[in-house]
């Protein structure tokens, strides 16, 4: 990379609104950096694991559809007949 896009990166990662990469490059201590990198990467990979599984769980669109004719319905239906026979 040249020097002048590495500047220009390094700018953008400083000053973005990212929360933990800024400190991932302000960080003056070697093991803090580690942490902060350790949790901006686990982060997102926990944000693209989620995603993946939302949108299978979505593509999948599990579903069941369960009809049945209860005894209640069938006895209204059957009395409903019998009257309308009583017209015709």
């Amino acid at each position: 990379m040249t020097q002048e896009l590495r500047d220009h990166l390094r700018k953008f990662v400083e000053s973005t609104s990212v929360r933990g990469v800024s400190r991932i490059f302000k960080s003056k201590s070697p093991l803090l950096r580690i942490i902060w990198a350790l949790a901006v990467i686990s982060c997102g990979a926990m944000l693209v694991f989620q995603l993946i599984r939302i949108v299978n769980q979505y593509l999948r669109y599990e579903f069941s559809t369960v009809t049945k004719e209860d005894i209640w319905s069938q006895t209204v239906r059957k009395r409903l007949k019998q009257c309308l026979s009583l017209f015709s």
